[in-house]
């Protein structure tokens, strides 16, 4: 069974899609099927066993491996799901899968396990919808990983419904094969004196591309987008953003950092747009780029759409290499050359992982970009 994958062949010659060319997945035959995931693999991932534990395998549930908690249902009757999605327009296909709902205060972040497996390329949508009633918080962590080298393509949805005065706060680490294809939405929907902060954080696949929707419907609202990625060689990540201020005195912040080592390549696009009438607009966002190689690419897209006079909307955008005079200093202190480099770009990259609110989850990540770093033992040591 597979599934019409037509609509990648002509993608990039949209303006949305310029920068990233995924024709190659309208030659691949995709598989669409349910595969068994060894437990022990499961349980890699299962890094906090008192909290909630949900894993959905080429977009099914897999009850077996998951711990349901209070507020949270696979497949629930919500009519507000879908709601928020369907305001944004994206050429992301969205398969048959099951859908994770989330609701209620959660004291503990809730894990989300979504594994793209199989002996062929293999298809794949999840979807999971958060909603905050008013005065809730939520704290959801997504991981996504595609197993194998079988260059898979995964295509979640996340969708985020905050109420008045509510608080969400969502991870998403995209994990697993460099072979992959992984094209994920996000759409948040936020009323009055919200608060919601997200973070991206693109470690592997071949491709990505990272689309987030904002929709600020109420006043004294915050939301805040940060994005993190390393990447390397034949690594392609496109983060591309749209924040609508849609109601006055509202604040927005997106912060995306990267660093890029042998061909790889970051495209960041964030358009914030400002309606009228929406007077008060706090906006900010900001690309950082640090290259690693010649033959390193970053690209940055701001883009401001403001119908007033009364905002304060800023944008900027640095590339850059390595510090030689800190790294310069650094051996001078003792720390050898290769952990001297690593030391750097962990202090840039850090600044993503210390804001996250599940410690189980940031020190996960921190030990997976200090492995895949040289003198990442050495860094662990001091």
């Amino acid at each position: 069974m597979t599934f019409d994958n037509a609509c990648f062949e002509t993608l990039h010659k949209t303006e949305a899609w310029m920068y990233t060319n995924v024709s190659a997945l309208a030659k691949t035959d995709f598989a669409l099927s349910t595969t068994f995931v060894e437990e022990s693999i499961i349980q890699e991932f299962d890094i906090a066993p008192a909290n909630s534990f949900l894993v959905l395998i080429n977009g099914a549930f897999n009850e077996e491996a998951s711990r349901l908690g209070e507020g949270i249902a696979i497949n629930a009757n919500n009519q507000l799901a879908g709601t928020v999605a369907c305001r944004g327009e994206s050429d992301i296909p969205r398969l048959d899968c099951d859908t994770v709902t989330i609701t209620g205060n959660q004291d503990k972040t809730v894990h989300i396990l979504q594994l793209v497996t199989g002996d062929c390329a293999t298809a794949a949508s999840g979807r999971v919808f958060i909603h905050a009633a008013k005065g809730e918080s939520v704290s959801v962590a997504e991981t996504h990983v595609c197993l194998g080298d079988s260059g898979h393509l995964f295509m979640p949805l996340t969708e985020i419904m905050a109420e008045e005065k509510s608080n969400v706060t969502l991870v998403r680490a995209i994990r697993g094969s460099n072979t992959a294809y992984q094209l994920g939405q996000l759409h948040v929907c936020q009323h009055e004196s919200s608060e919601v902060q997200t973070h991206t954080i693109t470690l592997a696949s071949k491709c990505s591309r990272n689309e987030v929707c904002a929709y600020l419907d109420g006043k004294h609202i915050e939301s805040n987008f940060d994005g993190m990625y390393m990447l390397g060689q034949d690594q392609h990540v496109d983060n591309h953003l749209r924040i609508e201020h849609n109601f006055p005195c509202c604040n927005s912040r997106e912060f995306y950092k990267g660093i890029l080592d042998a061909n790889a390549k970051s495209v960041f696009t964030g358009r914030i747009y400002v309606k009228e009438g929406a007077t008060e607009t706090d906006a900010k966002q900001t690309n950082q780029n640090i290259l690693l190689s010649d033959d390193a690419n970053a690209l940055a897209r701001p883009q401001l759409e403001i119908y007033n006079d009364d905002v304060a909307c800023t944008h900027g955008a640095t590339t850059g290499e390595i510090d030689e005079e800190a790294k310069l200093y650094l051996r001078s202190r003792g720390i050898p050359g290769d952990a001297a480099e690593t030391l750097l770009m962990y202090a840039f990259l850090n600044e993503s992982l210390e804001d996250l609110a599940d410690d189980e989850f940031r020190k996960t990540l921190t030990d997976e970009l200090l492995s895949a770093m040289p003198g990442g033992d050495f860094i662990r040591t001091l």
